[in-house]
C-alpha cells in the first residue's frame, strides 16, 4: 500500500477515534453523574476525573492521527514527529487508565 493510501486510512482512523472516544466520554460522564454518584463518593469522582484525562489524551492522539493522515495523503511522506507524539499520548492514556482502575475499589 502506498503512502497516500495509508494517509487516507490514517485520516479515517483518526476521525473514528475522535468521534468514538468523544461519544464514549459523554456517555460515561452522563452515566456516572445521572444518579449523583460523583457527589456522594469522592473516590468515584477521582476515578471519573482520571477517566476524563484518558479520554482527552486519546482524543488528542486521534487529532494527531488526523493531521498525520492528511499530510501523508497529500505529500506522500510520513511525519515522524506526529507519529512519536501519537505513541506517547496513547502510552500516557494507558498508564493513566491503569492507575485509575487500580485506585477504584471493587
Amino acid at each position: 500500500m502506498n503512502h497516500r493510501r495509508r494517509g487516507w486510512v490514517a485520516f479515517g482512523s483518526g476521525v473514528f477515534l475522535v468521534v468514538f472516544m468523544g461519544i464514549v466520554a459523554i456517555w460515561v460522564d452522563r452515566l456516572l453523574s445521572a444518579n449523583g454518584l460523583l457527589l456522594r463518593d469522592a473516590t468515584a469522582a477521582q476515578f471519573a476525573g482520571r477517566m476524563n484525562v484518558v479520554f482527552t489524551l486519546v482524543i488528542v492522539a486521534g487529532v494527531l492521527g488526523i493531521i498525520n493522515g492528511w499530510t501523508m495523503a497529500h505529500s506522500g511522506r510520513q511525519n515522524k514527529i506526529l507519529v512519536v507524539g501519537f505513541i506517547i499520548l496513547v502510552v500516557a492514556a494507558l498508564f493513566v487508565g491503569c492507575s485509575a482502575s487500580r485506585m477504584y475499589p471493587t
